[in-house]
């Protein structure tokens, strides 16, 4: 068979551009005398519409895309994934028509930790195809069926923690593309593949549209594609430029010369190119010559346009103003809380002028601990960085010095790990205070993060830490060099890292959207909720405390 296998950029909720884009590709695979076309799930309408789903006069017009695509039939068979909508019901369903007929397969209900579906679609049954002396199955996402070939098709999100895999003769075809959940902005990461026996025949790079005519009967060269995050990051930021800001406007970054910030320009240019990123370093009279050096290095090696000065004329006349009010002493937090939002409101200032908009560069350890001033570096169009730990920073540096072809970001942001120990040449700091250095304890919480409210529970932590799985598993030589083998020292650090989350879960919902790239990206702070109500949860810790004596 003769498959045109279409990975489709939805635009979500644009439906008439989506069907016109795909009567393009059927009198393509026409012209090419294709027996099939497939699309992806939810071609027409995107994967989150939300709420319209209950909108009876917006079911029936997408509906009614169905109809118009069988009648493109006769003379090809389409595949394609779309809502039915029949006597108040809605089904999420993959279609097969050919000469007029359908065969439908309506996908099961399953709770998705980006989408939430099962909240609008019933239930139906299923039936096989007989298409060209084949059996085929229609099928969702990596499901399998018995037939000659599977038709999978799919809108499946970039997951750095998760390949899609499949077995067996499979037809997979996913969409690529921004979707837009609110607070959640999602990435589908494409990769459709033509599978035989369980060998990668071919495959559509990850994160790029296109159409492709491949022949199941063909002897073709296995070929995989390697999943990039750089990447498909810079294929979201594309999408979500394109899709809400029209994809001309400024970016602004805050450069300090730190990690964060230096991966969120490269990130940028990388996608947008050097012309749409202004960089400002604002600095202070804590910030050393080496981060200012290293944002100055950063933006002449992406040949951004930069601007450097001191906003201690603004903390100074700030100190005055509020003498006047009464407060002669500003110091300590309130005191770094200034600097933060001085910086928020120059740099929204600086995308005014410009008619741009801010990035926020926090990341997924910082956004989870609420390690960031509301109103200061807690601004921003969009969180770039605020589903990746810093640990998966380090490697998205390394991956984007790659990209350039040359040292973009300094490695003297990068962590030389030998011998069980970590050392940083220029330590992560938000440089708010004289010598101030984060107080996160790099890896190990970058961990905790990454894992828990995901495939790691707070009880099965500590019943780790008491059966010695813990210690003598991955996170060892890290646990060692931050002395978390002492019970007192890691409980200190847990009830730490818990009241952090607690104390600052207000913060979660202020932040700018984010880019979302895990099954936990929001899952984190309701995994904690609950820490004190868990009866086992307080055995172990009573256990610890016995363990300390």
């Amino acid at each position: 068979m003769k498959i045109a296998m279409v990975t489709m950029a939805v635009h979500g909720g644009r439906c008439e551009e989506n069907f016109a884009y795909m009567m393009k590709q059927i009198e393509r695979a026409r012209e090419d005398h294709a027996d099939m076309i497939v699309f992806p799930q939810d071609c027409i309408s995107g994967a989150y519409v939300g709420d319209t789903l209950y909108n009876e006069d917006y079911c029936r017009y997408l509906d009614q895309f169905n109809e118009r695509l069988i009648q493109e039939s006769m003379d090809v068979a389409i595949v394609w994934g779309n809502l039915r909508y029949r006597s108040h019901q809605r089904f999420h369903c993959a279609f097969f028509a050919y000469q007029g007929e359908t065969v439908m397969r309506v996908k099961q209900r399953s709770r998705s930790p980006f989408f939430h579906e099962e909240m609008y679609h019933e239930l139906g049954i299923n039936r096989s195809i007989s298409f060209h002396d084949h059996a085929l199955a229609l099928n969702f996402g990596s499901d399998i069926q018995l037939a000659d070939w599977n038709v999978n098709i799919d809108s499946r999100p970039y997951n750095i923690h998760e390949e899609n895999k499949l077995r067996g003769n499979v037809i997979y075809v996913n969409a690529v593309g921004m979707q837009n959940e609110g607070k959640a902005v999602v990435m589908m990461e494409g990769g459709s593949a033509l599978y035989r026996e369980g060998k990668c025949l071919w495959q559509q790079p990850y994160g790029k549209a296109g159409y492709a005519l491949v022949d199941t009967e063909a002897d073709m060269e296995t070929i995989k594609q390697p999943r990039q995050p750089a990447v498909l990051l810079a294929e979201a930021i594309r999408g979500f430029d394109q899709q809400i800001l029209g994809g001309k406007c400024p970016w602004i970054v805050g450069l300090s010369g730190g990690l964060d910030s230096s991966v969120s320009a490269a990130l940028l240019v990388y996608a947008l190119g050097k012309e749409r990123v202004i960089g400002y370093g604002m600095s202070s009279e804590n910030n050393s010559a080496a981060t200012k050096n290293n944002a100055r290095q950063l933006a002449e090696a992406l040949a951004i346009e930069y601007h450097e000065g001191s906003i201690l004329p603004l903390v100074n006349a700030t100190k005055d103003t509020l003498a006047a009010y009464g407060y002669d002493q500003v110091e300590g937090l309130t005191l770094e809380n200034i600097q933060a939002r001085l910086r928020g409101h120059l740099l929204s200032s600086f995308a005014s002028l410009h008619g741009g908009v801010v990035v926020n560069n926090g990341n997924k350890v910082e956004n989870a601990l609420g390690y960031c001033t509301m109103y200061g570096d807690a601004i921003g169009a969009l969180g770039i960085l605020g589903d990746l730990t810093k640990v998966q920073l380090f490697d998205l540096a390394r991956d984007l010095n790659q990209c350039f072809a040359k040292i973009v970001i300094p490695e003297n942001l990068l962590p030389q790990c030998e011998n069980g120990k970590i050392h940083f040449e220029v330590a992560p700091s938000a440089e708010l205070r004289h010598d101030q250095v984060d107080p996160m304890k790099w890896f190990y919480h970058d961990y905790l993060v990454d894992h828990l409210g995901r495939d790691l529970t707070l009880h099965q932590l500590l019943q780790g830490y008491l059966d010695g799985s813990l210690l003598n598993g991955e996170l060892r030589e890290i646990m060692l060099f931050y002395g978390l083998d002492d019970p007192q020292c890691f409980l200190k650090d847990l009830n730490w890292f818990v009241m952090t989350l607690q104390r600052n879960c207000f913060k979660h919902t202020q932040v700018p959207a984010i880019l979302t790239v895990s099954k936990n990206g929001y899952a984190l702070r309701h995994e904690i909720q609950g820490f004190d109500e868990r009866e086992s949860l307080q055995e172990l810790l009573r256990a610890i405390e016995v363990m300390k004596k």
